[in-house]
């Protein structure tokens, strides 16, 4: 499994917040790219980078700071917040993002989502973002009350790059994986998942990988890395 450790970028910072709150948020380094590298000098071959400002006002602040990162580093990069159109898509290919997630549009646009990924085969990702059983759109401000059998019926017939489960109100807060969401999502989708939410400890990624889940990617880990729960040279060891 791969880790994805996460980089949330507000206003230029590296930050994150509690339960997707703008006002709980704590920044963790103030140059996006020093943190990047010290990922990548830790092992790492994959980040998850999120545009705090594009998720919640549609408007990006923080694109030329992966640009660096993709300039910088080897690092693969997989990128969401705001991305709601097939030029923006294209532009964060063309600048040397990995693989990009999209989110809202995906709900409020299905078929914009599906034209999208036909087009960008293996390169775009579903942010699933559940809250309170109901899906959260527009940086986690909106929720909807969709039928998932249903969009997954649509979309499994589309080569998806991964789908990215994550419990709203376990973010940030290290209360470990909601399992139980995260399976029934499993059960849906043709593609893989990965697990993003309430990592808090390295117990958590060996329970991930003890139930050897056939469809489960990769695990994003947040505020336990940056608070120091665990390193991340033991995480990748034990995902291995």
């Amino acid at each position: 499994m791969i880790l994805f450790p996460a980089i949330d970028l507000k206003d230029g910072q590296c930050v994150r917040l509690s339960q997707g709150d703008l006002n709980r948020v704590k920044i963790y380094n103030s140059n996006p790219l020093d943190q990047a590298k010290i990922f990548e000098n830790q092992g790492v071959e994959w980040i998850h980078c999120i545009d705090l400002d594009g998720a919640f006002k549609g408007v990006s602040k923080n694109l030329e700071f992966i640009k660096s990162i993709s300039n910088s580093t080897n690092l693969k990069i997989q990128f969401g917040g705001g991305v709601r159109d097939e030029a923006k898509v294209k532009y964060l290919l063309e600048m040397g993002v990995s693989n990009v997630i999209m989110g809202t549009s995906a709900i409020e646009n299905t078929d914009l989502f599906k034209k999208i990924v036909a087009k960008y085969p293996n390169q775009i990702s579903l942010a699933l973002d559940i809250k309170n059983d109901l899906v959260s759109t527009k940086g986690w401000v909106e929720q909807v009350d969709i039928n998932l059998k249903d969009l997954f019926t649509e979309l499994n017939n589309f080569p998806l790059n991964s789908v990215i489960c994550t419990d709203v109100l376990r973010d940030g807060m290290k209360k470990g994986i909601n399992l139980e969401m995260l399976e029934n999502v499993m059960k849906l989708s043709k593609a893989s998942c990965v697990a993003s939410g309430g990592v808090a400890s390295l117990d958590d990624l060996i329970q991930l990988k003890n139930n050897d889940y056939i469809n489960l990617k990769g695990v994003i880990a947040g505020k336990a890395i940056y608070d120091n729960e665990f390193t991340i040279s033991d995480a990748i060891k034990v995902l291995k």
